[in-house]
């Protein structure tokens, strides 16, 4: 940031007597405080963006993180990427990623490798496959969900037969159903 130069004022007794610090011209851009708090910091980039306006027919891949307020038709797969359907969001696609939160509309499979969130205004129809999946109250839930075991330590074979098998329920708040999920 540049500052204009101060004319120079009358040096009082007690400035004579201390030395004068070192002019910013003289200092590097990493030592000079003023410097650095300028320069864009390192983190990691923003999502990516499809704004409500815009309509997409066909594949997106990557591994960034994806923001969807628009329409997609077709396949979303993000490897290592977190998927957010927006509010304005509507997916008639088949969805793969590492997290995927649905506040806005989705028809077609949702395979969350970590997780699978639905917000109170998501809907979702089709199909979800996720480690964790988590719906709030509110949300509009007409699928097939199948819990896929995290990557734990595998237990022996005596564990798993004397182990019963959890059975998970939740209550979907606007038709007032229950549904039932086997884990």
């Amino acid at each position: 940031m540049w500052r204009k130069q101060d004319e120079p004022k009358a040096p009082s007794p007690s400035a004579q007597a201390t030395p004068k610090p070192v002019s910013s011209e003289s200092q590097s851009p990493a030592t000079n405080p003023a410097v650095s708090v300028a320069a864009p910091p390192l983190s990691a980039p923003p999502a990516g963006h499809l704004t409500r306006l815009l309509v997409v027919k066909g594949e997106i891949t990557g591994k960034d993180d994806l923001f969807v307020d628009g329409e997609v038709q077709g396949t979303i797969r993000l490897d290592s990427g977190k998927l957010t359907i927006g509010p304005e969001g509507r997916v008639m696609a088949d969805v793969e990623a590492r997290e995927v939160v649905v506040r806005g509309e989705v028809r077609g499979k949702i395979q969350g490798h970590d997780r699978v969130q639905i917000a109170a205004t998501g809907r979702v129809s089709g199909e979800i496959v996720a480690r964790l999946i988590s719906i709030e109250e509110g949300a509009e839930l007409h699928a097939r969900v199948n819990l896929e075991p995290g990557k734990e330590q595998p237990r022996s074979e005596s564990a798993l037969s004397a182990t019963p098998k959890p059975v998970n329920t939740a209550v979907v708040p606007p038709t007032g159903q229950l549904a039932r999920v086997n884990a």
